[in-house]
């Protein structure tokens, strides 16, 4: 090969050389753009599959929350029992106790004897004294008898025939029959406590075969009329006492008046009731009412913040507390909340203890040591709380609670301070039971009724307070004998 054929294959084969190197280049720059893509995609990709882990972790504490909130019950939170359904719930702090169910040995029963009512016939408490002698004959005549009485009730029809002899001619043509104090006393009960209006006028038909048939407006303007005579004595008899306690107790439910809220507020101690009725459970509708604005004692509540406006301190109800805490301890398995639970239950045993023994409070050290102690586990929830924060979905719930506790530890820790103070506020609870059961057998139609019932449930509620027979406290409230005042 000539020089010339020499250097033209090398050149040919350089160039084409430089075709496999650019077509390599080529294929490298789209191979570049490829895994650039790749990365990007891959960027993408992981950026999704943080934010699907992120929601995947939400979804999944949201799931926890429902469910926590499905478990709420009135062990654990401020749920009424009526809520808790066919669920068994354990609400008292009573260990297990191994021993038999029914009555235990050394417990005294309630059955009546023949020494109680024999002193109830001679206190006069018996009605009616009725003698049968029974398997009397000549040969066992001379035996000491067996006595054994029946106790029982008896509903009679009875009818009052009042001859009026006018100082002037006149004639009856509206109302010359009327009913009696007593009819209207005991449905005025019935009506409070147990029955609906329905209900009361089938009770009075079944026991009377149809021959007493009052109407429902008769109802009405009985309890009416009872309301009338209630609310200048008795009920303002029961804010003056009332005014002077030391301790109340207060709180408010929910009630519907012809299908609009409206509020039920109670305050009231051991001896007195005082309902009443208003449209918003506000500072307002309190000061518009005008008791608490005037009252100087301590206040006993469920956290309400709008009570600290009132009174010269504050209690808290712990009670209330326990619920909660039971709560911590079912969602988040957290020491602290049984940890604070047994300090404020051995808290009250130390209160209980001390008062069995006439003593009348702590000294100040050992007020102090309790209140460390409860400060210290608070804090100690705080530390606790933060460990499993991304798997905890009651996070929210338990860092208000601790919040909470610290701010008002010494309205928390009054019961403590002042044995005066309770551990609760149970009393207001159990003294609005009541409207719970009547929205259940009857409605409120106008803020009139609403009225009218608070007025005769804060007589009625004092009444049994003080072991005042409720029939009896109003026939002579009607006969214008008021019992309190």
């Amino acid at each position: 090969m000539t020089q010339v054929g020499y250097i033209n294959d090398f050149y040919k084969q350089f160039e084409e050389l430089n075709k496999k190197l650019d077509k390599a280049n080529s294929t490298i720059f789209d191979m570049s753009l490829t895994i650039s893509e790749l990365n990007e995609n891959n960027k993408k990709l992981t950026k999704s599959l943080e934010e699907a882990n992120k929601k995947n972790q939400e979804l999944l504490l949201e799931i926890e929350r429902l469910k926590n909130n499905k478990n709420k019950d009135s062990s654990n939170s401020s749920k009424p029992s009526s809520t808790n359904g066919y669920k068994k719930v354990i609400t008292n702090n009573r260990s297990k106790s191994n021993n038999k169910k029914g009555g235990q040995k050394n417990h005294q029963g309630k059955t009546l004897t023949n020494e109680q009512i024999e002193t109830m016939i001679k206190n006069n408490e018996i009605d009616e004294i009725i003698t049968i002698e029974e398997n009397k004959t000549e040969k066992n005549k001379t035996l000491s008898p067996i006595i054994k009485y029946e106790y029982d009730i008896e509903i009679k029809r009875k009818v009052i025939k009042h001859i009026i002899y006018p100082n002037k001619a006149v004639q009856i043509t509206r109302y010359p029959v009327i009913y009696g104090n007593n009819i209207k006393a005991y449905c005025c009960l019935l009506n409070q406590r147990y029955m609906s209006l329905d209900g009361i006028q089938s009770f009075l038909n079944d026991t009377t075969n149809n021959g007493l048939l009052p109407s429902k407006g008769s109802f009405y303007a009985w309890n009416k009329e009872i309301y009338n005579l209630l609310i200048d004595t008795e009920y303002k008899y029961i804010q003056k006492e009332l005014m002077n306690a030391l301790v109340l107790h207060v709180d408010e439910s929910p009630i519907k008046i012809n299908g609009e809220q409206y509020y039920l507020h109670n305050i009231s101690d051991g001896k007195h009731t005082l309902q009443y009725v208003t449209k918003h459970r506000s500072k307002d509708d309190v000061n518009k009412f005008g008791f608490l604005s005037k009252y100087k004692g301590i206040i006993v509540h469920d956290h309400y913040k709008m009570y600290y406006n009132y009174g010269a301190d504050n209690a808290e109800c712990n009670v209330y507390v326990l619920r909660y805490l039971n709560a911590v301890t079912e969602f988040t398995s957290h020491n602290w909340a049984k940890q604070l639970q047994d300090l404020l239950l051995s808290m009250k045993k130390t209160k209980d203890d001390c008062i069995a023994e006439g003593i009348e409070e702590i000294d100040a050290a050992q007020y102090n040591s309790f209140k460390k102690q409860y400060l210290e586990i608070l804090s100690n929830g705080k530390d606790e709380r933060k460990k499993d924060l991304s798997t905890n979905a009651y996070k929210k719930e338990e860092i208000n609670l601790i919040n909470r506790l610290i701010e008002y530890c010494e309205n928390h820790l009054l019961f403590i301070k002042k044995f005066f103070v309770p551990f609760s506020n149970n009393r207001a609870e159990a003294d609005l039971r009541g409207i719970k059961i009547k929205q259940k057998t009857s409605k409120f139609r106008s803020v009139e009724g609403a009225n009218i019932y608070a007025v005769i449930k804060s007589c009625l509620s004092t009444y049994t307070k003080n072991n005042i027979n409720l029939g009896q406290a109003i026939v002579s409230l009607l006969n214008d004998n008021p019992i309190l005042i």
